[in-house]
């Protein structure tokens, strides 16, 4: 009788932890994402700006761990090097009505990421926009020139 009771009590004791372990995994597992989520790294290529709810409200340029409060804020990521935009070739009519397929390229790096993000909003936008502008002035420029002053010596000046 008196190993029934014991056996009785440990019984009790380990639903007791069984009970009081249901509740705690899951706050232990729940806490670890939240820390988890709540820190990123900025890469020594990358600048980032926080965003609270889609407004701006900082610009890490140093590379480091950082904090951020998860679900309320977000980090983008843009690139501090050089990039480079290599628009498709464009076929352009010059002045002489000679076609001419024009290719080209530029060099653009982000100076001012807080700027950049609010007028354009990424990367992919700014490429696009660039490119647009790129070809636009090629036309302009090559649309205004013979096809005999793009190939004298002249060409420098043209450019």
């Amino acid at each position: 009788l008196l190993t029934f009771t014991r056996i009785n009590k440990e019984i009790k004791g380990s639903r007791y932890t069984m009970k009081l372990s249901k509740f705690i995994i899951p706050v232990v597992i729940a806490l670890a994402v939240l820390t988890y989520l709540s820190f990123f790294t900025v890469k020594e290529i990358n600048q980032a700006i926080v965003l609270q709810f889609g407004d701006p409200k900082r610009v890490l340029s140093e590379p480091g761990l950082k904090v951020k409060i998860p679900f309320i804020q977000n980090v983008v990521f843009l690139d501090r090097r050089i990039l480079s935009l290599d628009p498709p070739p464009e076929e352009v009519i010059a002045s002489d009505q000679t076609r001419l397929i024009a290719d080209a390229y530029a060099r653009f790096r982000i100076v001012d990421p807080l700027k950049f993000y609010i007028s354009v909003g990424n990367e992919a936008v700014a490429r696009s926009r660039l490119a647009t502008i790129i070809n636009s002035r090629i036309r302009n420029v090559l649309g205004k020139q013979s096809l005999a002053t793009l190939l004298s010596e002249a060409r420098a000046e043209q450019m």
